[in-house]
């Protein structure tokens, strides 16, 4: 077990976890009816709608989570005028974070521009127009439908995923704990939207492995500019 511990804090380690959690949401999202068990769950056949319709919870989180990534780009942009007296690796965590609250979102959102992948609510089965397609199936071309893969109603809340840095390389344990604590609040922020039928589960999930992978290159690529410093 503490092999196995050991072997996720290394990059090799890291890059198996990226690639086995991706064939698994594959799995989930083309071969498992798990997208649909959720959301028929969540579903009021009586009222026509899903429970969680015209929720405003998850726009105060939406701005509570623009709120802080603009104060984190604000303080990197500080750090690069008027050096933070802080070590070395938190300075570098810092950056890592203030590019996360931009590129992340921004990264979400262009992925989804491309998809044609539809919301529950725009499915025949709950009272839309188009029909339900798998993650590997194309869309006929004679639907129209709102794009919702990957999840960007959320997509204000993975950048968080960089925050465990400023633990690290100190703190191992500590970081991996925030890791779980901030991707159960990013899952909790998606459940709600499932709730308004406005993403499946697998949606969530590919946002959340878009930011992580997203993350963990720019934590690579600034380590490497340190070291060539």
């Amino acid at each position: 077990m503490l092999l196995k511990l050991k072997l996720v804090k290394t990059p090799k380690g890291i890059d198996s976890a990226l690639m086995l959690s991706a064939m698994l949401i594959i799995w989930i999202g083309n071969y498992s009816n798990l997208d649909l068990m959720i959301a028929d769950s969540m579903f009021d056949g009586m009222r026509g709608q899903f429970v969680g319709a015209g929720s405003a919870w998850t726009r105060g989180f939406q701005f509570c989570m623009t709120l802080l990534a603009a104060a984190a780009i604000a303080l990197a942009v500080w750090d690069t005028q008027r050096p933070l007296a802080w070590p070395a690796s938190r300075r570098s965590a810092l950056q890592v974070v203030a590019l996360s609250a931009v590129l992340v979102p921004l990264s979400i959102y262009l992925l989804s521009s491309f998809s044609d992948v539809p919301c529950p609510t725009d499915l025949l089965r709950y009272g839309g127009m188009a029909p339900y397609t798998r993650l590997l199936e194309t869309l006929p071309a004679s639907a129209s439908a709102m794009v919702c893969l990957p999840a960007t109603q959320t997509n204000t809340a993975w950048w968080m995923l960089a925050l465990p840095l400023f633990c690290l390389p100190g703190r191992p344990r500590t970081a991996f704990l925030l890791v779980g604590v901030i991707l159960l609040c990013g899952l909790a922020a998606g459940w709600q939207k499932q709730l308004q039928g406005t993403q499946f589960f697998t949606h969530t999930l590919w946002s959340a492995w878009i930011a992580s992978f997203l993350i963990y290159l720019l934590h690579k690529l600034l380590l490497a500019e340190d070291a060539l410093a």
